[in-house]
């Protein structure tokens, strides 16, 4: 053990100096005690002396530093592909029974002296035993096996990556496995032979939908092997057959996209499938079909957009809200007087209304008694502080504290995480197209979200600019600034998009319900395979709006056919829930959920999620060495196919991986953390008192 010196850094003269008075004060203490024999006053001197010089010695804090050598085990990561396609038999490769011999020879148990981690790989990796490969994975995901071990490569020597490369989940990893400091080493399962098949590759679609609408799908069609063929390709809702068309391929392999246009008519979760009529020397049928969901919501998002003076904004805004097909816009434009560009509306269960400029008196407008019950936003056109309706003083978030109008910019306040419409692409506020406002401004509601202030000539005031609210089941919004013309038709890109992308937000969080269930609870996802476990997740607050943790979730799960089965969710603890189903049949599924607290029922929800028995995996069957390959030449590891398990071992052998590794653990100690030296402290001014009592000293 080496003395390394003290934290308390003081010249080494001021601790002698320091250490000489305290040996001088302990002698000084006993000087005048002549009574005593000099053998005890020395001994009470060297007591006290010796205590004060610890305690001294403690209070620099010396440590001092140790090492040791010892021999540490390599560690290697093991990512094992459990994916639905490794268990396809096809030419030479017998799906889980070749898997489970290429692990069978690599015997892991045999390797001395070597910690193994073992992965699953999925959509997500998590911690896996090699006897539970299953082949039940509906997605491979190779990005999350080398962003894992970009995260543990100091805790491991090198990963082994046991896959068939097909990805069918995130993105490719080739990229980042450059970035890796240890050799990653990959093994090939499954098979390179091109067979003759179609399949449908993909399907894009939006998963949600209106009713009265007309709902775009394009479906991306594979094959290999079936030059100059045609199939039938049809859209259908159970048996029945929506839509189809006839794809003909010219070359050996080829995709060829296909667009289908489907009449949403009634609203909720439904079930679609895209079918490609099977061709004669398929290698297989089952990837010639894909299921697909939408979920139909109750028709459009119904706005009225009453503008009472001609400005380039209203245009703007106008053409903002059209971009979105979700959104039913009707418009009302005032000339004076009592004039409009269009007739007055009929409709008047509108989901948002927005006054775009203050309205005049005297105007007979018939959407003002509903106005005070329905979602608005109020765009300013002008500095007028006197809206001259009773019913629309509703609309007032901001008030301007005076009428000088004046070229400004904002100044964002809250955060992107802090409020929904401001999810917004990244961009410069102070580098935009000025807007115009007045510059003093005070919120009205006291229970108003400022969202924006003014900034006016580059210096950030507190005069609020953009106001939300949120008021039992009503929303509304306040947009003090106008000009908004010149970012939508900006020439910059950047401010375009920004803009466009704020309005589109503001738009759509003031129409949309506040979200006020006590239980909320959804499906991991809309659509399961068959080969995996449903989840659905819940969280409860209580009556209060606390997390409710205690509480019990009861689900019943109702089938087709009409069977039901009852299930309790797991507590996660702070108000979340979890509930892990068993395998499920093909087919839609409903699910009724209701929250208790002891015999208080708190609330009731429901929800629907598919179970289809097509799986992305069987689309694309054939072997990529090329992915395997990059990932293992670009981190300074080696490619193997699974016969070639043998060699293995002994290439990372050659490499020094399986090698026992010399660490040195270094140690370093620091007295004044130890007990002992307080009780010497202690026992030595302990000593001193018992020999002053000894010798009768005060």
């Amino acid at each position: 053990m080496d003395f390394q010196g003290f934290q308390h850094i003081l010249p080494p003269v001021v601790i002698i100096l320091l250490s000489i008075a305290l040996v001088v004060l302990a002698w000084a203490s006993y000087r005048k005690f002549s009574s005593i024999p000099s053998i005890g006053r020395w001994a009470l001197i060297s007591l006290r002396g010796s205590a004060l010089l610890i305690v001294l010695l403690l209070l620099l804090n010396p440590y001092f530093y140790s090492s040791r050598q010892v021999d540490v085990k390599p560690s290697i990561a093991v990512f094992l592909d459990n994916s639905e396609s490794i268990g396809i038999t096809k030419g030479e490769y017998e799906g889980l029974s070749s898997y489970n011999q290429l692990l069978n020879t690599l015997n892991f148990d045999a390797i001395p002296d070597v910690e193994f981690r073992f992965f699953a790989i999925g959509e997500q990796i998590s911690n896996f035993d090699p006897d539970s490969l299953n082949a039940s994975e509906t997605q491979t995901n190779l990005a999350e096996p080398i962003k894992s071990i970009l995260e543990m490569e100091e805790q491991v020597q090198a990963a082994l990556i046991i896959s068939d490369g097909i990805i069918t989940f995130g993105r490719n990893p080739s990229i980042n496995a450059a970035n890796s400091s240890i050799p990653l080493y990959t093994i090939a399962v499954g098979d390179t032979s091109s067979v003759r098949d179609v399949s449908i590759s993909n399907i894009l679609t939006n998963t949600t939908g209106y009713t009265n609408t007309n709902h775009i799908i394009e479906a991306e069609i594979s094959q290999s092997g079936f030059a100059n063929n045609t199939v039938i390709v049809s859209v259908l809702s159970g048996d029945e057959v929506l839509n189809e068309q006839q794809v003909s391929f010219d070359t050996d392999n080829q995709v060829k996209q296909v667009q289908f246009e489907l009449e949403l008519t009634e609203e909720g979760l439904k079930q679609y499938e895209v079918r490609a009529t099977p061709l004669p020397d398929e290698w297989t049928e089952s990837n010639n079909s894909r299921l697909f969901t939408i979920d139909v919501l109750d028709s459009k998002v119904k706005i009225l957009h009453a503008a009472f003076q001609i400005h380039p904004d209203v245009k703007a805004i106008r053409s903002v809200i059209n971009e979105d097909e979700n959104n039913d816009l009707s418009t009302l434009t005032w000339l004076g007087g009592n004039r409009y560009v269009e007739e007055m509306p009929e409709e008047d269960e509108f989901n948002l209304i927005i006054v775009h400029g203050t309205p005049p008196s005297g105007l007979n407008l018939s959407f003002l008694s509903t106005i005070t019950d329905t979602p608005t936003i109020f765009f300013e056109l002008n500095s007028r502080s006197d809206l001259g309706y009773e019913e629309i003083e509703t609309l007032r978030l901001l008030t301007p504290q005076n009428n000088r109008v004046a070229q400004v910019r904002l100044n964002q306040i809250l955060d992107q995480d802090e409020q929904p419409i401001l999810e917004l692409p990244e961009i410069n506020l102070n580098d935009t197209p000025s807007l115009y406002s007045v510059l003093r401004s005070e919120t009205s509601d006291l229970q108003s979200t400022a969202l924006y202030s003014i900034n006016f000539d580059g210096i950030n005031t507190e005069s609020p600019a953009i106001a939300v609210l949120e008021q039992g089941n009503i929303r509304r919004s306040h947009v003090l600034p106008w000009g908004w013309y010149k970012w939508v038709q900006s020439t910059n890109s950047m401010e375009r998009e920004y803009a466009s992308t704020f309005i589109a937000n503001l738009v759509s969080w003031t129409s949309s319900d506040p979200d006020n269930r006590k239980l909320r609870i959804a499906p991991a996802k809309k659509t399961f395979s068959t080969a995996e476990a449903p989840v659905i997740n819940a969280s409860l607050r209580n009556e209060r709006g606390d997390p409710e943790a205690e509480g019990i979730i009861e689900v019943q799960l109702n089938s087709e056919a009409g069977t039901a089965r009852s299930f309790n969710m797991e507590s996660l603890g702070n108000g979340n829930y979890s509930l892990t189903l068993p395998r499920l049949s093909e087919g839609l599924y409903s699910y009724q959920a209701t929250a208790r607290k002891g015999e208080r029922e708190i609330e009731s929800q429901s929800g629907e999620f598919l179970v289809s028995n097509s799986s992305s995996e069987l689309t694309n069957t054939l072997r990529d060495d090329a992915l395997l390959k990059t990932i293992s030449a670009n981190s300074g590891g080696r490619f193997f196919t699974y016969k070639e398990a043998s060699a293995v071992w002994d290439s990372l052998r050659a490499a020094n991986v399986l090698q026992t590794r010399t660490q040195t653990v270094e140690n370093y100690t620091f007295p004044v953390r130890s007990f002992y030296w307080f009780a010497i402290v202690l026992l030595l001014l302990g000593s001193e008192w018992l020999l002053r009592k000894y010798y009768s000293l005060p």
